[in-house]
């Protein structure tokens, strides 16, 4: 009994598959250890983020009046 047509195809694929779900889990959680990231995958910098918070409530106090 041999093997059938598509066997080492199918092999092949189910080890690319299982190794690119390992790689995104462990990114995964290295990106959950290292803080915030965006979704380029760039650390953002708390100074950046609070710029960002000051425009915020910048733009909120100029609507409010």
């Amino acid at each position: 009994m041999g093997m059938k047509q598509g066997t080492i195809e199918l092999i092949l694929f189910g080890l690319i598959f299982l190794s690119l779900q390992f790689w995104w889990i462990r990114m995964t959680i290295k990106n959950g250890r290292t803080g915030e990231v965006d979704k380029w995958g760039q650390k953002t910098s708390s100074k950046k983020l609070n710029e960002l918070e000051k425009s915020k409530q910048d733009l909120e106090k100029l609507f409010r009046s």
